[in-house]
């Protein structure tokens, strides 16, 4: 296994189907002021429960070989309405020949009863250099996205449903709680914006190391890509995923399955 092989550690996580699969990112171009698509504006929703603190750990394989562990979360930041979606690897000894133990990824975003946008991008692999690293920031006022993806700069357009690659977890499990069947999703994935289409394929019940769920399964894919996220969320547990595969030309690669669940209340104030 290589690090480009396993950013399961930090897909992130892969899971841009959401967790979803976060969203693996395929490389990272130089996108200096590039016009983003347009993009259709962001349905109203009724008001809904906001998103719920948790702290989730996967097991993680890749092609049937464990990595380690992920644990993944959300929790409430220092203002109203805003949340963060953090994570971080655990490989074993294996593993650590694909990631780095002191790996974090640390999203930061505004949740209101219209959605899930945005706020901060932080990716750090773990090691001393910076040539892995991401740092993104977003200016919704000007409607734009900046920062630096493996030291290369960028500043674009973005259209005003973009999530990056960490969000769009918590995106998915916001509209799934409030009764919405998304079908696409912009997603910046270190310097290049992608669009994912989403769509539902039922339910299905799950066996995981923590219990046994009965799910909806939702997958995901890039345009032009070969490689199909599914992602199993349970509606008992909030919608908060048990199970994540990606799948490479209809072979599983990553796998993520869930060990362990600790789940709060919405403070007041979020």
């Amino acid at each position: 296994m290589t690090r480009r092989s396993l950013p399961a550690l930090a897909l992130g996580i892969a899971l841009a189907a959401s967790i979803a699969l976060p969203a693996r990112s395929q490389g990272v171009e130089p996108a200096t002021k590039t016009k983003a698509p347009a993009a259709s504006s962001v349905p109203k929703s009724p008001p809904v429960s906001l998103l719920t603190h948790y702290k989730a750990r996967y097991q993680v394989s890749y092609r049937g070989i464990s990595g380690g562990q992920l644990e993944s979360g959300l929790h409430p930041g220092t203002v109203p309405n805003q949340w963060v979606y953090e994570s971080r690897a655990y490989p074993n000894l294996l593993g650590r020949i694909a990631v780095s133990p002191d790996a974090r990824q640390r999203s930061t975003m505004e949740v209101t009863a219209s959605g899930v946008r945005p706020l901060s991008l932080v990716f750090d692999d773990g090691s001393d250099s910076s040539t892995k690293d991401v740092r993104v920031a977003f200016d919704w006022a000007n409607g734009r996205v900046s920062g630096n993806a493996k030291e290369k700069s960028f500043d674009f357009e973005i259209p005003p449903d973009t999530q990056d690659s960490v969000s769009v977890q918590a995106a998915m499990i916001f509209d799934l709680r409030a009764g919405r069947e998304p079908d696409s999703y912009w997603i910046l994935n270190g310097a290049k914006l992608q669009q994912y289409r989403y769509w539902p394929e039922g339910r299905a019940t799950v066996v995981t190391p923590y219990g046994q769920y009965d799910t909806v399964v939702w997958a995901s894919q890039r345009d032009g890509s070969k490689r199909v996220n599914r992602v199993w969320h349970a509606p008992s547990l909030g919608f908060v995923p048990v199970q994540a595969i990606q799948f490479n030309k209809g072979r599983p690669d990553v796998q993520l399955k869930l060990v362990a669940l600790e789940r709060g209340s919405v403070p007041a104030g979020n």
